[in-house]
């Protein structure tokens, strides 16, 4: 018979080895390295939460400006005739002073033969994006049509405006448009 090998299992009764000592100065490096790695993980969070948080905001402020700029673009298309007024004041709620004035000679001249053709319209919004963006401006792009009915006929029409956007005292108002072919 032969003796039996060890097999690496130590017996409870035999003698103990020693553990490994790991040195102070070691101890020191791994909890150095460790505290520089925890403050990297921590700042890199809260850099990647406040990142997303400003992103998130961002958004926001993009999709009321867009909404905005689609109200103006219905309020424009609602067109009414027989209460002129109503109409303009409705646009002119959401619009700049500069804005406003630079329109008010243009409702002026077609408030006469848009109350004598009994125009009535209504639109319709398909498509808003937004181009330019920062904190109190936007270019938005409006995509809408507009059915327009008068004592002369019917007409329908295929918009497509850019629309530019302003924060004035906290509130995103319109600025000015312009066609796009």
């Amino acid at each position: 018979m032969s003796e039996p090998t060890d097999a690496g299992i130590q017996d409870p009764g035999g003698p103990q080895r020693p553990a490994p000592r790991i040195s102070a100065r070691t101890v020191r490096i791994i909890s150095a390295v460790l505290t520089v790695l925890l403050v990297l993980a921590a700042g890199t969070a809260l850099w990647l939460g406040l990142k997303a948080n400003s992103s998130d905001e961002r958004q926001q402020e993009r999709a009321t400006a867009s909404s905005v700029a689609s109200q103006f673009a219905l309020r424009m298309d609602n067109v009414d005739g027989t209460n002129f007024d109503k109409y303009i004041k409705g646009i002119n709620d959401l619009l700049t002073t500069k804005a406003k004035t630079k329109n008010q000679k243009t409702f002026e001249a077609i408030k006469q033969s848009y109350e004598a053709a009994k125009v009535k319209g209504t639109g319709k919004v398909l498509l808003t994006a937004v181009g330019d963006s920062d904190d109190d401006s936007a270019t938005v792009l409006v995509v809408h049509d507009a059915s327009v009915k008068t004592t002369q006929g019917n007409i329908d029409h295929h918009y497509r405006w850019s629309v530019d956007v302003v924060k004035v005292n906290g509130e995103w108002r319109v600025d000015d448009f312009n066609p796009v072919n």
